[in-house]
């Protein structure tokens, strides 16, 4: 129990624990017997306990091995994120946002690991590990740092300089005491247009104080930060939060958008999802578009932007660039 503990937190994991402790402590401290119960012999008395020292020295000694190991390859990869960032490990991907018409409008910022030995790392395998060494932040500020020097980059250029970045930005993060501040000072130390940068937070951001939360997304929304309500449909919102947040954008999760094709209870839920965003006032982005059967139908739902491997896979900075240039070719051309 504590092994896994360790690798996924949680509270009711916390108090399994402790009960399964104190229920061991008791029944290994009280004396209870039936009525009708008879005292083993001396005989058998001392091969049980035995094999009863046995199976717990070796419940044991599994239990160390398999906590260790877990330990030891977690405390590896800590360490090595922990250094990933002054080395300049770390790498930006792009994946292109679109509008109904198909014309690029921005791109969402992805991060990937350039790992010396593994090559590029996924960030689902290393951001389980980064939120429990409590490196969200780090890794956050230098996702935005490198955003907005992309972005500083792009205003130089005619067919770049009013596109978008969208960056994620984890709970632990955004609710930092300096978020609001750090992120202003970097956008004015670039000289870079606040209203080009969108931060997409995740429905996680409603387990903790909503006021607080309130309160910073309308400090940066004054600023002409835009924020997007990343994977909507799959984790705590609800109305009343959507009601009371300053959002301007949802993003439909792509397990809604695949749900098109299930028949047509998936496609009516798409549609009254796309339809209460709007009546809400906010631009609805589908993410997860992989054929042009689903762009068609998210269009049609009255979606306002789009993303997914139709348009472009994330691909790394230069990538992008040649693309924007003319030189690859959009693959739903």
């Amino acid at each position: 129990g504590y092994g896994n503990f360790q690798r996924d937190r949680s509270q009711l994991q916390l108090a399994i624990i402790f009960l399964s402790l104190a229920g061991f402590a008791v029944f290994s401290s009280t004396s209870l017997r039936f009525d009708f119960a008879l005292p083993l012999p001396d005989s058998v008395r001392s091969i049980t306990a035995w094999i009863h020292v046995s199976f717990l020295a070796a419940l044991l000694c599994v239990g160390v091995i398999l906590l260790q190991e877990g330990m030891t390859v977690d405390s590896k990869l800590r360490r090595e994120l922990r250094s990933a960032i002054p080395r300049q490990q770390f790498e930006l991907f792009f994946q292109p946002q679109v509008n109904r018409d198909g014309r690029l409008v921005g791109a969402e910022a992805l991060i990937r690991w350039k790992h010396p030995k593994r090559g590029y790392i996924q960030p689902g395998h290393f951001i389980p590990t980064a939120e429990r060494a409590g490196l969200m932040a780090d890794l956050g500020n230098w996702v935005i740092e490198n955003a907005v020097k992309t972005l500083a980059d792009w205003t130089t250029h005619e067919n770049t300089r009013d596109l978008v970045i969208a960056v994620n930005i984890s709970a632990d993060h955004f609710l930092k005491q300096d978020f609001v501040s750090r992120l202003i000072d970097t956008l004015n130390a670039h000289q870079v247009s606040p209203s080009r940068l969108k931060l997409e937070l995740t429905e996680s951001v409603f387990v903790t104080e909503v006021d607080e939360l309130i309160g910073k997304m309308k400090v940066l929304q004054h600023h002409g930060i835009s924020i997007a309500l990343d994977d909507f449909g799959t984790g705590y919102s609800s109305l009343s939060y959507l009601r009371r947040l300053p959002l301007q954008q949802l993003k439909i999760d792509r397990s809604f958008v695949r749900a098109i094709a299930e028949g047509s209870r998936g496609a009516s839920l798409v549609t009254r999802i796309s339809q209460m965003g709007q009546d809400l006032g906010l631009e609805m982005l589908a993410e997860g578009i992989e054929n042009d059967e689903q762009f068609q139908f998210m269009l049609s739902c009255g979606c306002q932007s789009f993303q997914g491997y139709y348009f472009g896979r994330p691909v790394a900075l230069e990538t992008f660039e040649e693309r924007i240039r003319g030189l690859i070719k959009p693959s739903y051309q």
